[in-house]
């Protein structure tokens, strides 16, 4: 909602609290700013609905605006409707959800808001790689331990609680979680590997007699190989930044070699030449067909992929960690997902925690997963009957998650991205050597970490 939405908005509610306005203008006013009449309704409940009317506190309703990522089930709405009409009735607080479709476009959003030092918006959705950036710029309040102890925070998938964290302070709480997982075919492969040796050797034997192709996974030029090099990195037991100080480059190192190394093997071998352009989809549609042996992709692929309507390979394949190779002994998924954070601009910082807390409990978690098959950040809901009725996946993704990490936390994670992207991207393409590219790479992040 734009600073101009939201004044004509807290315009009307003052209006229709002081009878100024009856209940019909009231919901045509907010209609024109493009609420709509169910959030609408439920604001207009909230503030009790005509002159003198207060908050369920005593005093005058909060109004929160919320803005998201996309949700196409309606969870949040349905989310933020039960605060309302629970704790926020309670406490005299009134949320108003926004969604923006594209991450591109989210960001941008909140880059010209916050510049600006806007408080249109009072709770932020941040995908997990942008809370360092957006703590770096102080466009985000910290959370603090009075407000989510450490004892409670101990209930929560670590991987994403790390990737929140930014020179020893909290600055989001982990609303969602992703991450990477190997699909196997378990008509094909009686044992799923545990190392990138066992996935090759397991991939040349399948290979060509049964499907087209050993492997598939993410090679464009994108983020998502970002994602594929530090799990196999992470396997190896390799990082990119020093994990105490995002200001040190560690990427040029043997484990690094080993990892990249192995990465290049894949590609015109168990891995088609095209994987260099192959991002999620592509991915899904080449498995789905039947034609791989394994594949690296997100969860949301379980499902579909079972969906005989259009997958030839429903019922015959199930999911595992990803593989470990060198002197690694286990396996790292990368964490995908997206997290609640205060707008440090907003004059509402003690309502947005009320908003937040609300979302990261359990009740909220589990209708997230039930209803939205989004993967929560509570790690009990992993092991929750009502879940895993519903979600029997959920049981194979917990264990995965524990040992889940996320991408290089750095304020300036957009250009460390990138300069990945590119080095490695070259390495598969043959267009540099694998030492070539992690020194190049190295130079790039150096330069990067001192701007």
């Amino acid at each position: 909602m734009f600073s101009e939405q939201r004044t004509e908005m807290e315009e009307s509610i003052r209006k229709i609290r002081n009878g100024r306005i009856n209940r019909r203008s009231f919901l045509e006013r907010v209609g024109a700013i493009g609420l709509s009449s169910a959030a609408a309704i439920s604001l207009l409940e909230a503030c009790g609905g005509n002159s003198n009317s207060t908050g369920g506190n005593g005093g005058s309703t909060t109004s929160l605006v919320w803005l998201s990522e996309q949700d196409t089930t309606g969870t949040y709405a349905a989310l933020v409707n039960e605060f309302n009409q629970s704790v926020g009735k309670q406490k005299g607080i009134h949320v108003t959800s926004q969604q923006v479709a594209s991450t591109d476009d989210l960001l941008a959003r909140y880059t010209n808001m916050l510049r600006a030092r806007s408080a249109s918006v009072d709770v932020m959705s941040i995908d997990i790689v942008f809370p360092a950036q957006f703590a770096a710029s102080q466009w985000t309040t910290p959370i603090t331990d009075t407000q989510w102890p450490t004892s409670d925070r101990a209930n929560y998938l670590p991987g994403p609680i790390q990737g929140c964290t930014y020179q020893g302070k909290l600055w989001a709480a982990p609303l969602r979680t992703d991450l990477g997982v190997l699909y196997y075919r378990k008509d094909l492969v009686s044992t799923p590997p545990k190392t990138w040796d066992d996935l090759v050797n397991s991939a040349k034997s399948a290979s060509p007699k049964s499907t087209k192709y050993g492997y598939v996974w993410q090679g464009a030029q994108y983020e998502g190989l970002v994602c594929n090099f530090v799990e196999v990195l992470y396997g190896y037991n390799g990082s990119i930044l020093d994990a105490n100080d995002s200001t040190k480059v560690t990427v040029n190192s043997p484990e690094a070699k080993q990892a990249l190394t192995e990465m290049v093997s894949w590609v015109g071998s168990i891995s088609p030449l095209a994987v260099t352009t192959y991002q999620e989809e592509p991915s899904r549609t080449v498995w789905q067909n039947g034609d791989a042996t394994f594949m690296r992709n997100w969860p949301y692929a379980y499902a579909l992929g079972n969906d005989p309507k259009q997958s030839k390979v429903a019922d015959k394949f199930d999911i595992t960690s990803l593989p470990y190779g060198g002197s690694g002994t286990v396996g790292h998924s990368t964490i995908g997902g997206w997290n609640l954070a205060t707008n440090a601009y907003s004059k509402n910082a003690d309502a947005s925690w009320e908003f937040i807390k609300f979302m990261l409990q359990p009740e909220a978690q589990k209708k997230l997963a039930i209803n939205a098959s989004l993967t929560g950040s509570l790690q009990s809901i992993y092991t929750d009957s009502d879940v895993l009725a519903k979600q029997p996946l959920f049981s194979k993704l917990g264990p995965i998650l524990k040992n889940a990490l996320p991408r290089p936390v750095s304020p300036q994670y957009s250009d460390v991205s990138d300069a990945i992207q590119r080095n490695i991207y070259q390495a598969l393409k043959k267009q540099a050597s694998v030492s070539a590219a992690l020194s190049s790479l190295e130079k790039d992040l150096q330069a990067v970490i001192k701007k």
